[in-house]
C-alpha cells in the first residue's frame, strides 16, 4: 500500500474533524474564533448509505427499534448502557454484556446470550414488569416511534435475532457467552486514486448495483469497530475475488493502515461510524465491465470477522461488489 502524505486540503479536513469532536463533547476553546470554522468537509457523506435494510438484520432492529425508541434523550443515548446511539455501540453493549440490573432471584447474567432467549435480560425487560427496576422497557415512547403500534412485531423480531445467535450486521453469529466480541465491519468508501474528495458511486440500474470504479489503484476507507480495541489498533486486511466464495478463499491482497485523517459518515448499516482505516486496492489489470467482490477482514488478536462471508445474507454480498468502468 502506498503511504499518502496529507495534502493541504486533507490537513484542513483533519482540523475540521477535530473541531467536530470538540463541538460534540461540549468543549469550548478559549482562543479566538478559528478561521476554519464552518469549513465544508473534504470527504462527502453522500452515497455511503444504502437502500432499506432487510428485517432479519440487526441493523434493522437498530433502525426501527433501538434508535428511535430506546436512544431517546436521557435514556440509552450514551447517558448509560446499553448505548443505542449506533449499530456498533448497540451490538457491543448488548451481546454477551454483563447486566447491571436484575430480578429478585438474580436470574440473569447477560443482556443477550446468543441462542438463549429466556436467559437474555433484553427480552425480559421488553416483556416483563420486573419489581425494583425502573419498569418494563421502553419507559417512554417518543412521538416519532411506532413501537406501541408494532410492539408484537418488534418483540418477535428481537426474539428471532437472539434465537439465530445474535448475529452482527454481516451475519456473523456471536461467540459463546462471556467471550470477547469480534470486530464489527461496517462498510467502506472507495475513492479515485489521488483524489479523495468524492467517493465512487453505485452504477445506475434496478436494485442494488455494484460500486462503479476505475481500473486503477483505488483508495479504500474502511469503518471497523471493536468492543475493546480502538479502530487504529485492529489488524485489518482486504481480499478480492469473483464472488464471496472466491474472495473468502483468496490470499490477503494487502493490509489497512491508520488513515492520515478520519471522517464520520453513514455506513452500510445506516448509522454513522468512523472511517479510520485506509488501503490501496490495485485494480489496474481488471477488465472493463468485470465485477468483483471486495472482502474486508478484521481481527482483534483472538477472533477474526469477515465481510462479506459465507454466512452473510445475499444483501450484504451485494454491498461489497465492485464493477470496473468501461
Amino acid at each position: 500500500m502506498k503511504h499518502l502524505s496529507p495534502t493541504p486540503s486533507q490537513n484542513r479536513a483533519l482540523l475540521w474533524c477535530s473541531m467536530v469532536v470538540l463541538a460534540a463533547s461540549g468543549c469550548k476553546p478559549e482562543a479566538p474564533p478559528n478561521p476554519y470554522d464552518g469549513l465544508t468537509p473534504v470527504v462527502s457523506t453522500s452515497g455511503l448509505v444504502v437502500p432499506p435494510l432487510p428485517e432479519d438484520n440487526f441493523a434493522w432492529l437498530h433502525q426501527q427499534i433501538l434508535g428511535p425508541t430506546c436512544a431517546n434523550s436521557g435514556c440509552h443515548d450514551g447517558t448509560f448502557e446499553p448505548d443505542f446511539r449506533t449499530v456498533s455501540s448497540s451490538w457491543n453493549t448488548l451481546v454477551n454484556h454483563p447486566v447491571t440490573a436484575n430480578d429478585a432471584d438474580m436470574s440473569f447474567t447477560r443482556r443477550v446470550i446468543p441462542g438463549n432467549v429466556s436467559s437474555s435480560f433484553l427480552h425480559e425487560r421488553l416483556t416483563v414488569e420486573i419489581p425494583n427496576t425502573s419498569g418494563m422497557m421502553p419507559l417512554e415512547v417518543d412521538q416519532d416511534s411506532d413501537y406501541n403500534e408494532r410492539r408484537d412485531e418488534y418483540i418477535a423480531a428481537v426474539t428471532a435475532w437472539i434465537e439465530a445467535g445474535a448475529p452482527d450486521v454481516n451475519g456473523n453469529v456471536a461467540p459463546a457467552e462471556g467471550a470477547s466480541l469480534p470486530p464489527q465491519i461496517h462498510g467502506f468508501a472507495a475513492f479515485p486514486p489521488g483524489a479523495i474528495s468524492e467517493p465512487y458511486t453505485r452504477a445506475e440500474g434496478v436494485g442494488l448495483q455494484p460500486i462503479l470504479v476505475d481500473a486503477a489503484p483505488i483508495q479504500i476507507f474502511a469503518a471497523v469497530s471493536d468492543d475493546l480495541i480502538p479502530q487504529a489498533n485492529l489488524q485489518c486486511e482486504w481480499a478480492i475475488g469473483l464472488d464471496i466464495a472466491d474472495a473468502d478463499a483468496a490470499a490477503s491482497g494487502g493490509a489497512f493502515e491508520t488513515a492520515p485523517f478520519t471522517f464520520t459518515a453513514g455506513t452500510f448499516s445506516g448509522s454513522d461510524e468512523e472511517y479510520g482505516l485506509l488501503a490501496e486496492v490495485d485494480l489496474s489489470n481488471a477488465q472493463p465491465g468485470s465485477e468483483w467482490t471486495l472482502q474486508l477482514r478484521a481481527t482483534d488478536g483472538s477472533s477474526e470477522t469477515r465481510a462479506p462471508s459465507a454466512a452473510s445474507p445475499d444483501y450484504i454480498g451485494l454491498l461489497y461488489r465492485l464493477r470496473i468502468a468501461p
